[in-house]
């Protein structure tokens, strides 16, 4: 009885120091779908599964050429754990890399020219 005893508060013990906050991100392109804070500010992003960025205050990426504004814009990761991001309307394109420093499930730190931005998951 006693060893019954035992293994039952072994027991409660390991699942008591389980949290319910572990936990191990997947890949990165597949983490980042989801909306998004930007740190520092209100703004939200969104990153479809598509490859579709939603990105309405242009707080990752914005672009405009002889008064055309870079509307559509979309996501991928390269190889190297880097973020591109790309803008672009009929007549032109904008692309900027972003590394991707951290991965984490519910964050992810990015740095583009020694400036980090960090995405907090909504």
């Amino acid at each position: 009885m006693t060893r019954v005893f035992t293994c039952l508060l072994f027991s409660l013990i390991l699942m008591g120091s389980c949290k319910k906050d572990d936990c191990s991100p997947p890949y990165v392109g597949e983490n980042i779908v989801g909306t998004w804070k930007v740190n520092g500010s209100s703004d939200t992003v969104v990153f479809l599964e598509d490859g579709t960025l939603l990105d309405p205050k242009d707080a990752l990426i914005s672009g405009e050429v002889n008064g055309m504004i870079l509307d559509q814009k979309s996501w991928s990761i390269v190889p190297g754990d880097y973020l591109l991001l790309r803008a672009e309307n009929m007549n032109s394109v904008i692309e900027s890399e972003f590394e991707i420093v951290n991965h984490e499930c519910n964050r992810i730190d990015l740095e583009v020219f020694f400036v980090g931005i960090r995405l907090d998951r909504k």
